[in-house]
């Protein structure tokens, strides 16, 4: 037999009707390129789809053309198809393949000669022992002469493959080991074929969201966006306002077109996406740069190297020189993405190593990992998601929603519409291991394409991702309304300025997070040096306690008690830091009693911690605290009460901080002061407070 010139084709499934749970078959008459077989000319060799049938004329040596389809390739299945010879020689095999793996470039094969011969073949790793009518030409009457059509058939039913040319069984075997997933057509030298109602069946189904909402359409974002070069890798900012992505090979890049990547950035006004603009040096060089991810606060991004993980900080004018973040990673594929987390505490990424549950160093197939971040900010290895994320094929692009619990990411091993299709999972609990079923997100969004690079901001009422599904010439970025099967969970976005209390000019500062009930540390954020500008995703449920430091200034503590809200909401809050300076007052907005009494609930302890910290930062300094109540009650008990309450902080302070006792004096002052009326019970609540007062710098 002649040597076969290989051609490597996209994967692609052609899929029917939707409902929830849809089998998974092609059916490929060729009215059009649907399952995108290569089409085009090499080497001699070309292939078009036209009048209905995909015509194929090939060189002497042969011609190898696939796709590779989601297959499973234990389960049974049904392959067959119509193949007319036009021209060449009656005695060269043409037929179907199976199996086929793209990096030993080995198959199994079903052939027939015009002069009335069939050949069976398997791969060369399993052609150890002779099995009659295996690896040899046999002799039938069954094939047609050249111009006429004949029918190839295969159909697997447990063990046991049977094999039918025009409807007539010709042989019954043992079935034969996938070495692969591809799937096409073969011939082993110099002839003209046509090929009609390709068809490959297995008993899979796509699992759908149930009643998904339908009737939602693809946008292309434009030339604002899009351009003639492949536009990638689009991250949407927290509040939907700014699009940052990746172009390749790019008149604009700063290398020109031989760079291989650089980052861009456009706004949106509201009513459109502004012309994107290259972000520069230091984010971009004359080479292949990268971004991973950009934080929620809109004010670091993430990136890497061959190895580790790095972030720049926003400065006055630009970004800051890098710095690493601690955190290593390994792998082997020609891939690598990764995500920040809008908490900023885990970093998903796709990597091929050899924690992968299914490693094979001979098999570019990535996995989607997790590090998590310690409370004393440290970075832990990489965790495998486990078998509910990641399958025997490669996962890719994984993004966590503002919520923090519902993954998107793009997978070839689940039963799909395409090349690559994107999946939506829910974490199950406060592990990383344990997650929903995987569902597809639909034909509205997948499609017969490489579909990956699934974005959302905050609100989860827009997605953005990539496609090549109608670009001008690279990959697209293009958006879709979400439906709501599809959304996360929701969330609040607080933003605002960090500001000056006196001068009202912006500071940069450290916003933290935490959860008052469970007294973890849930975020952080940082703000803008130039405006003061910071935004942070809240996920609704918690009462949290919100932070924001910066030195030679006072803490400012608020108190967001998110408990209640159930949508999507954004709100202003501007943090006012008060210069560290003699006769300043700060209300502690953090700080809890239970009622009617001075003990202290446990969500008070971070509040009072970091106060402790600004007292050892400042070891001059000395502070009066201030006990307050509302008005509800005898005078005399509600004067003892502040008092009472001022010496629990200040107990507090004195033995858990070590601040020495006479740093702090203690003044209970009842119901005198209010900053409010004691009209309505919001108000009282106000009214009851504990403040500190700087006596001594």
């Amino acid at each position: 037999m002649s040597i076969i010139r290989n051609t490597t084709l996209i994967a692609i499934v052609f899929i029917g009707h939707l409902s929830y749970s849809q089998t998974v078959a092609i059916n490929d008459t060729f009215d059009d390129n649907r399952n995108v077989w290569w089409t085009g000319e090499s080497g001699g060799s070309s292939t078009y789809i036209t009048n209905g049938k995909m015509s194929i004329n090939t060189s002497e040596g042969g011609w190898l053309i696939s796709i590779y389809p989601y297959v499973e390739i234990e389960k049974d299945f049904k392959f067959e198809t119509d193949i007319k010879q036009i021209d060449g020689p009656d005695n060269e095999g043409v037929g179907i393949f199976w199996g086929r793996n793209k990096i030993s470039e080995e198959q199994n094969y079903f052939l027939i000669s015009a002069n009335g011969y069939y050949y069976i073949a398997n791969t060369k790793s399993e052609n150890t022992t002779k099995i009659i009518g295996v690896n040899e030409w046999v002799k039938t009457d069954i094939p047609k002469a050249i111009g006429q059509s004949n029918t190839l058939k295969i159909e697997q039913v447990g063990k046991i493959m049977t094999f039918y040319i025009n409807n007539q069984q010709v042989a019954s075997i043992s079935s034969f080991h996938w070495q692969g997933e591809g799937i096409g057509l073969i011939t082993y030298t110099k002839m003209k074929f046509e090929v009609d109602n390709f068809k490959f069946d297995q008993n899979i189904t796509i699992n759908l969201p149930a009643n998904l909402t339908k009737g939602f359409i693809k946008e292309n974002l434009g030339p604002n966006i899009n351009t003639s070069a492949a536009d990638l890798i689009p991250i949407i900012s927290a509040d939907g306002k700014q699009l940052y992505f990746g172009r390749e090979q790019y008149e604009g890049n700063l290398g020109g077109k031989t760079d291989g990547e650089d980052f861009y950035l456009s706004v949106s006004d509201g009513t459109g996406w502004g012309a994107a603009k290259n972000m520069g040096s230091p984010v971009n060089s004359t080479g292949v740069d990268n971004i991973l991810s950009v934080s929620s606060d809109n004010n670091k991004i993430i990136f890497v190297t061959a190895t580790k993980f790095w972030s720049r900080s926003r400065s006055n004018d630009g970004w800051n020189e890098a710095q690493e973040l601690g955190l290593e990673y390994t792998n082997e594929g020609s891939h690598f993405e990764g995500f920040l987390s809008s908490d900023g505490k885990a970093i998903l990424m796709a990597a091929k190593n050899s924690e992968n549950l299914f490693y094979d160093n001979t098999v570019d197939e990535s996995d989607i990992y997790v590090s998590t971040q310690d409370q004393n900010g440290k970075w832990n290895a990489p965790l495998n998601l486990g078998p509910n994320i990641n399958s025997r094929a490669s996962e890719y692009s994984p993004f966590l929603a503002a919520d923090g619990r519902t993954l998107y990411f793009s997978s070839l091993g689940r039963p799909g519409y395409g090349n690559a299709d994107i999946y939506m999972s829910k974490r199950i609990g406060n592990g990383w291991t344990k997650w929903t079923e995987p569902v597809n997100v639909g034909p509205e969004i997948n499609s017969a394409f490489f579909d990956a690079y699934y974005v959302l901001p905050a609100s989860g009422d827009i997605a953005y991702m990539v496609n090549n599904d109608g670009g001008s010439q690279g990959a697209d970025i293009i958006s879709i309304k979400m439906a709501k099967e599809l959304k996360p969970n929701p969330v609040v976005l607080v933003k605002g300025k960090t500001l000056d209390a006196k001068t009202q000019q912006p500071i940069a500062t450290t916003i933290l997070v935490d959860n008052l009930t469970t007294r973890i540390e849930v975020g952080e954020a940082i703000s803008d040096p130039k405006t003061g500008n910071y935004q942070i995703v809240l996920p609704y449920g918690v009462n949290y306690g919100f932070h924001a430091g910066a030195k030679g200034y006072l803490s400012v503590n608020e108190n967001l008690e998110l408990i209640t809200i159930s949508k999507y909401v954004e709100m202003e809050k501007n943090l006012y830091l008060i210069p560290i300076a003699e006769g300043q007052t700060l209300q502690l907005n953090n700080v809890f009693f239970e009622q009617g009494k001075a003990i202290l609930k446990p969500e008070s302890y971070p509040e009072l911690d970091r106060l402790t910290v600004i007292m050892k930062e400042n070891p001059t300094m000395e502070i009066e605290l201030g006990g307050y109540t509302d008005n509800v009650g005898n005078p005399i008990s509600l004067k003892a009460l502040s008092m009472d309450r001022a010496g629990t902080v200040k107990k507090y302070m004195v033995e858990t901080g070590r601040i020495p006792s006479k740093r702090i004096a203690g003044i209970g002052y009842g119901s005198s002061n209010p900053i409010v009326k004691n009209d309505t019970e919001e108000h009282r609540r106000m009214n009851r407070r504990v403040e500190f007062k700087i006596t001594k710098k």
